[in-house]
Parts: structure tokens; C-alpha cells; sequence
């Protein structure tokens, strides 16, 4: 008896992998499995929330001694400068859109959610009455405060560099809007190059029905980003902090698009979104992929300054310049096979 007993517990731990596979692949729960996936889950849940709660409690953080550090923090900018500040009454939450930041895959979402979904599906994200933002709310005014004051805020912020070279990969290279970006900005950027040179790129830009690119190089880009002139100046490249105001609102959450997938399920989870929505994956970002190749382009001292210009990014957000300059060194080392 204790020998057939000994060969029963053997033989069923042996199939057991087969056992649980065998009801895995067909989509079903083996009998006494149920409870223990479900423990297993839970458990595992409970302690991913509990780590994205110290996350984002820890940037929080952050942020309000760059704010005090900076000496930024003030009452809220007046409304004109809340048009990126876009809001949604059923779900009570205020989304800064940063442009280079996920913006899109987030107001693919937000859409899901809004009253407004049926004329946004009709005309398009980028539609500018595609979503209601708070610049519409005269200031002071009780609507306002009360969005700023009890809604949910949340942004999606991305490290500076990468950000800046998204903007010019997607305005100057690659995007459906080259052309309108070449129109309204290439005669700032070709100023760099010699006039004989730029005089002749214009000409042909210029001529009738031409489909002659300007081909602004990314070492132009950057020259004319750093002047900090208006006439260089666009949202998809300005400082992420100028869009949000973080010091003068206070903001609940603070993503990052590198670690999207987790930061916009755990803030959808709070919001109530995720019932309604599926979160989005994690998805590659060609402009992380090819950093070193294009800052190569770019002297160290023009890195250096830039730098100092997305200074505030850096520090309030929880990024680290210095790790960005090492790996951007890193990858030129490895192309050099150094």
C-alpha cells in the first residue's frame, strides 16, 4: 500500500506541467486552480499599485523641490495659457498635452471617454475642437478653480533630448508635415548655412509645384533651437514645464513615456478609465533608438547647452542628463568600436 501510494504522488507531480498546460491551452481552469490564480493575481496587482503609488508619490516629490529650487510656484497662469490643459467632466480629469510625449496615444483614450467622441471620431484628434480645454474658463472664474482644484491632473512628460529629437524627426524628416514645418520655419533654420547655399535650397523649395525638400539637418535644427528666439519656437520642442505649469498646478500624476504602459494604467485605474478603455502597450520610440547616431551631428558644447535649456525637464521631472550624455558617448564609442 505505501509503495502504490509513493508511485500515485510521483506519477501525478511528473504530469502535473502537462496537467496545468493542458488546461492552459485550451482556455480553461483546472479544478482546484481557480482560487490559486486568482490569490496569485491579486497578490501580484496589489503589489505592482503599491509600486506605482511610491512612484509617482516619489516624482511628486521631486517636483515640488525643483518648483521651490527654481523658485517657480506661484497661483495658476492666466487661461490663455491653459489651452494644452484639456479636460473631461464625467471622469472629473484635467490632461496636459505635451506634444513628442504620447500625446497622441493618449487622446486616442481620453476620446473613448469623452462626450465629445462622436464629432472627435468624425473630424480627427488633432481637430482643434476635437477636446475641450480650460483656456475657455475666464479666470477666477468658478468653473475654472473648481477643475484645477478637484479634478484629477495628470501629464505625460519624456526625457528632453529624445523629445527634441522626436520633434525634428516627425516636423523636418520623416512626418506628413515636413513641408508645412520647411514653410514656416526653414528660412530661420538655413540662416546657419552660407548664403549662396541657402539662397539656392530656397529657390528650388520655392518653384512651381517643386517637391524639393529644404533637408534641414538636425545640427541646423539644434543652432536654431539654442538662439531661444521666437521666431524658432514651437510647442513641440519647448520646454515640457512651460506647457504644464507644474509649479503653479498640481498635478496627481506625472508619467513617463518610457514607462507609458505602467504609468497610464495605473492613472487610468484611479481615474476609472479602465473600464471603459484598454491601456496602450508599451511601444519601441525610434527617436530612443537612434540617439547617438544623430546627437553624433551635434558639437558637446551645443549638448552642454541644451542641457541648460531643458535644465527644469531634467531635475523636476526625474530625468538625468548626465546618464543621457553618457549613453549618447556610449553609443559613439560602440559605432567606433572603441
Amino acid at each position: 500500500m505505501v509503495l502504490y501510494l509513493v508511485a500515485v504522488v510521483m506519477i501525478t507531480a511528473y504530469f502535473r506541467p502537462s496537467y496545468q498546460r493542458l488546461y492552459r491551452d485550451s482556455g480553461e481552469l483546472p479544478p482546484g486552480w481557480e482560487r490559486h490564480l486568482l490569490e496569485s493575481k491579486s497578490k501580484s496587482e496589489s503589489e505592482w499599485e503599491t509600486r506605482m503609488e511610491k512612484i509617482h508619490r516619489d516624482r511628486r516629490a521631486t517636483l515640488h523641490r525643483a518648483c521651490q529650487k527654481f523658485n517657480l510656484e506661484g497661483p495658476p497662469p492666466s487661461p490663455r495659457r491653459l489651452h494644452k490643459l484639456r479636460y473631461n467632466d464625467p471622469y472629473r480629469l484635467v490632461y496636459c498635452d505635451v506634444a513628442k510625449a504620447g500625446s497622441t496615444t493618449m487622446k486616442k483614450i481620453l476620446a473613448r471617454v469623452d462626450p465629445n467622441y462622436d464629432y472627435i471620431r468624425e473630424n480627427g484628434l488633432h481637430d482643434q475642437d476635437a477636446f475641450k480645454d480650460l483656456s475657455q474658463f475666464p479666470a477666477g472664474s468658478p468653473a475654472l478653480t473648481s477643475r484645477l482644484t478637484n479634478y484629477t491632473k495628470f501629464m505625460i512628460v519624456r526625457e528632453p533630448l529624445e523629445r527634441l529629437l522626436s520633434a525634428y524627426q516627425d516636423k523636418f524628416r520623416y512626418g506628413r508635415a515636413v513641408r508645412e514645418f520647411e514653410r514656416n520655419y526653414g528660412e530661420h533654420f538655413l540662416e546657419v548655412r552660407t548664403p549662396n547655399d541657402a539662397e539656392r535650397w530656397q529657390k528650388a523649395a520655392r518653384a512651381a509645384h517643386s517637391k524639393a525638400r529644404l533637408n534641414i539637418t538636425f545640427a541646423e535644427f539644434v543652432r536654431g533651437v539654442l538662439t531661444g528666439e521666437d521666431r524658432y519656437f514651437n510647442i513641440h520642442w519647448q520646454p515640457q514645464h512651460l506647457i504644464c505649469h507644474p509649479c503653479r498646478i498640481h498635478y496627481d500624476y506625472i508619467g513617463h513615456l518610457e514607462t507609458m504602459h505602467d504609468d497610464v494604467k495605473y492613472i487610468m485605474r484611479k481615474t476609472g478609465i479602465i473600464e471603459k478603455v484598454a491601456p496602450p502597450k508599451q511601444t519601441a520610440r525610434r527617436a530612443g533608438n537612434n540617439l547617438a547616431t544623430m546627437y553624433a551631428q551635434i558639437p558637446l558644447s551645443h549638448i552642454r547647452q541644451l542641457g541648460r535649456m531643458y535644465a527644469f525637464d531634467y531635475i523636476a521631472y526625474s530625468f538625468h542628463f548626465e546618464d543621457t550624455v553618457r549613453n549618447i558617448v556610449k553609443g559613439w564609442e560602440d559605432e567606433m568600436h572603441l
